[in-house]
């Protein structure tokens, strides 16, 4: 299991310096198994990381062990930038992942936009509460699957990567009632779904997909 101290003798605490972090040549790809932990609450904070393959989940758990997802990053997208030193959350590989871990240092010479990536998370989670305050379960998840396939605006057909657990903690649903709203969305002919574990989505009407969210 990897966790974020495993840098942490190389690291400084990200944003230190003028609310930017750096790479340095220490920062090399770090290949994840599915569900391994990248970090866990009360950890110290070492790095921020870019996914670069895969996709990740972040959550927190209640004083019950009840999980919520606070979001999803996929490719490309930054996670575990913290208003402290001290995390707050967990995050886990959804799948087979390929993250890089970025640490402050004042002597490196790629610059990382720390306001960039903080308004980024803001509108992630405004766009999460948005999503949920939804009472339909269907709204709910056509927002959700609407929020994936923005990802993938030139291709009607992408891989959600999360299994229906997933998607069910972020919703604030239960599993049950995320399969059966899929099958209201397959009846519409608004997507179809495809793979061994009917993760790969195929958008067959966006339109009609957005019109569910409104």
């Amino acid at each position: 299991m990897f966790q974020d101290q495993a840098i942490g003798k190389y690291a400084t605490v990200p944003g230190r310096h003028h609310g930017t972090a750096s790479v340095t040549s220490r920062d090399q790809s770090i290949k994840l198994s599915a569900d391994e932990t990248i970090y866990s609450e009360g950890e110290h904070a070492f790095a921020i990381y870019q996914v670069e393959d895969g996709a990740v989940r972040i959550y927190r758990l209640t004083s019950n062990g009840q999980r919520h997802i606070l979001s999803f990053c996929g490719k490309g997208e930054w996670f575990g930038l913290e208003n402290g030193n001290v995390r707050t959350d967990f995050a886990e590989a959804i799948c087979e992942t390929r993250v890089r871990p970025v640490r402050a240092n004042q002597d490196a010479v790629v610059s990382i936009d720390l306001l960039h990536i903080a308004l980024t998370n803001l509108a992630k989670a405004q766009c999460k509460q948005l999503i949920i305050s939804e009472q339909s379960a269907l709204k709910r998840l056509a927002a959700f699957v609407q929020e994936m396939a923005d990802r993938h605006p030139e291709d009607p057909e992408f891989d959600m990567m999360m299994s229906r657990s997933d998607i069910a903690d972020y919703l604030g649903l239960t599993v049950e009632t995320v399969a059966r709203s899929f099958t209201k969305l397959r009846e519409k002919r608004i997507l179809r779904l495809a793979g061994k574990s009917q993760r790969i989505v195929r958008l067959l009407d966006r339109d009609a997909l957005v019109a569910l969210t409104v």
